[in-house]
């Protein structure tokens, strides 16, 4: 299997699951992520867009995508990949 960057999301129901980075790319000025859900040691279907930057310490930080014009802006680009 390939390694991916693994990083610790909250999720809806106020717990944190664990995601893996498939790719990180530009749109505009601004990063985002692909990221997709892993369970137990697989990666499963679907991919969730976030925002994304590196903190000081170099781990990945995700912030949600919440105006619908940057969504469709980044899933757009996404899609071209």
């Amino acid at each position: 299997m390939e390694e991916y960057e693994v990083i610790n999301i909250p999720v809806s129901d106020g717990t944190e699951k664990e995601f893996a980075i498939m790719n990180v790319f530009m749109a505009g000025e601004q990063t985002y992520a692909a990221v997709s859900l892993i369970e137990g040691d697989e990666i499963k279907e679907g991919v969730y867009l976030y925002r994304y930057r590196e903190a000081e310490d170099g781990d990945a930080v995700v912030e949600h995508i919440v105006e619908p014009a940057e969504y469709k802006r980044a899933v757009k680009v996404y899609e071209k990949l």
